[in-house]
């Protein structure tokens, strides 16, 4: 038989995954083959010393775990405890926030309102100067010379 099926077979006995009827083949096997014989006893070392390293748990430990989550949910909630508190302010900053976001979205919205009805007023200003500027007559300037200015360099 191959030594990677004997290593097989020897991990499944560890496992408790063996069938009885195979053991018996399992222990002839491990007679003719000696790496076998020694993976059988590293494997049988690691299981005794993790064997020893087992603590047992009190029987007590089952219930005392339970009631402590019993006692975990039974507590009443209330807003405004430990740590909640963070929560609690940060929640209240929020509404405050919002509360202010509002009123100022309101305030600016009538703000700008009033620019747009400027600024249509000042269109139409505009215009009217514009048709007032278009509707005078042109202007003709003519310069005479009515005085005459000289100048004579005294030498």
């Amino acid at each position: 038989m191959s030594e990677n099926r004997i290593i097989e077979m020897i991990n499944l006995y560890f496992d408790g995954e063996l069938d009885k009827g195979r053991e018996a083949f399992l222990f002839a096997e491990l007679s003719q083959s000696s790496e076998g014989r020694e993976y059988f006893k590293q494997l049988s070392r690691i299981k005794a010393s993790i064997d020893e390293s087992l603590e047992d748990f009190p029987e007590e430990l089952d219930e005392r775990i339970l009631r402590s989550v019993s006692r975990a949910s039974e507590k009443k909630f209330s807003f405004f405890t430990g740590q909640r508190l963070f929560a609690s302010v940060s929640y209240a900053v929020a509404v405050v926030l919002i509360v202010l976001s509002g009123y100022l979205f309101i305030k600016v919205s009538t703000y700008q309102e009033k620019v747009d009805t400027l600024s249509q007023q000042m269109n139409f200003q505009t215009k009217t100067i514009q048709m007032l500027f278009n509707s005078l007559p042109g202007v003709e300037v003519r310069a005479t010379l009515e005085n005459e200015i000289i100048v004579k360099p005294n030498i």
